[in-house]
């Protein structure tokens, strides 16, 4: 299959493919006359990466998976072992985006400074850092 057949069948950029050679994701394919000639296995990579990529895994973690195994390891035991990591690395981002959020919501509703300065204040305090002035008494 030539390049732009394989991005057709995974909903891929040629770009992307090539990407994927050269970051060793994908072994390069054979040339015919200059052109990449893919096997039909590539089909399978890509996909694989396409869902790992969806699924927040990075690129060093997708070549993992794909080649940081010993070949006799099954797909499962890669898949969780990764997936452990990945869920653990969510978990801590879901905390950090719940207290984001909160401190977010409590700065919509209570903030009433006039000038950003008067919330640069208020931040300094929250940050325990001094500020470059301190006439104005950040409410934030």
């Amino acid at each position: 299959m030539t390049i732009g057949e394989v991005a057709s069948r995974v909903g891929m950029a040629t770009s992307a493919i090539r990407y994927y050679e050269k970051t060793g994701l994908l072994k390069p394919p054979a040339r015919v006359n200059g052109r990449r000639v893919y096997p039909s296995d590539v089909l399978h990579q890509l996909i694989v990466i396409r869902f790992a990529k969806d699924n927040a895994f990075t690129l060093p973690e997708i070549k993992q998976l794909l080649r940081g195994f010993p070949e006799t390891t099954s797909a499962s035991a890669r898949w969780k072992n990764l997936a452990r990591r990945k869920i653990f690395e969510l978990e801590v981002t879901i905390v950090k985006a719940q207290a984001m959020k909160e401190t977010l919501e409590s700065l919509a509703s209570h903030c009433r400074c006039r000038k950003l300065e008067q919330c640069a204040e208020g931040f300094a305090r929250r940050l325990k850092i001094s500020s470059s002035s301190s006439k104005h008494a950040g409410c934030c």
